[in-house]
């Protein structure tokens, strides 16, 4: 008998070391898998100057605490300037289902957020409608539910562009999978000190490189590249999100 319990039990513990994928892990992983195994992926890099930015954010943010309590992240200024780009290149923001483009009416920016369950897309809809305190304040109260595990169907549903930032972990750039049927996903870097040359003179500044992963069935080089020409405008003149 004691044998025949070693054996059940032997057969029946994983091996050392094993771990079994959450749910919200195995649906992560079974669309990335699909993604890249069905979206012909390309991709486009693009070097911004933050100087301005950065200033802008520091004085926004001397303002915002001493009257709302509001924190102005670089991800709220991105987000923002997504929404420009996606209204000014309207073919990156749809959906591509069975061979066919659909058009989105709305801009609605998914934020990708990484838990221990896995990652969520929280959805921030109407960006071109909002300033950017009412963007920071939304973000900031998804963030905290997808934290808490707290996030509803409607604030998971509806976004037609990613943007996915890593650049407060201290990562250069990558190469973000496209979220289907989205046909863009928007991948940023850290913030890194550059030395640049501009018209004879050496100066530092701060850069920021952003890479687009684009489906290729539906964006081509010329139609990404005037989408990161947006952004990168509206971030290296500032004064612009504020419109």
């Amino acid at each position: 008998v004691k044998e025949d319990v070693l054996k059940l039990i032997k057969k029946e513990s994983p091996p050392e070391g094993e771990t079994t994928l959450s749910n919200a892990w195995k649906i992560v992983a079974d669309r990335m898998q699909k993604s890249k195994r069905e979206i012909p992926h390309f991709y486009l890099t693009a070097e911004v100057n933050f100087s301005q930015i950065a200033r802008m954010r520091e004085e926004l943010n001397a303002e915002l605490t001493q009257g709302k309590g509001i924190h102005l992240t670089y991800t709220d200024l991105l987000i923002k300037a997504c929404g420009y780009g996606l209204k000014e290149v309207p073919r990156i923001n749809s959906t591509f289902k069975e061979g066919k483009i659909y058009s989105s009416s709305e801009i609605n920016v998914g934020l990708a957020v990484a838990r221990e369950e896995g990652l969520v897309v929280p959805v921030i809809k109407n960006v071109n409608r909002k300033d950017l305190f009412q963007i920071a304040e939304e973000r900031e109260e998804l963030i905290k539910k997808a934290k808490e595990n707290r996030l509803s169907l409607e604030e998971l549903e509806g976004s037609s562009f990613t943007l996915s930032n890593l650049g407060m972990f201290g990562i250069k750039n990558f190469n973000a999978i496209i979220n289907p049927p989205q046909v863009c996903i928007l991948a940023v870097g850290e913030i890194k000190d550059r030395v640049v040359a501009d018209q004879g003179k050496i100066e530092i500044r701060p850069v920021v490189e952003m890479t687009l992963s684009c489906d290729h069935r539906v964006i081509d080089g010329l139609i990404g590249a005037k989408f990161l020409q947006k952004i990168k405008e509206r971030l290296e003149r500032p004064s612009l999100l504020l419109i």
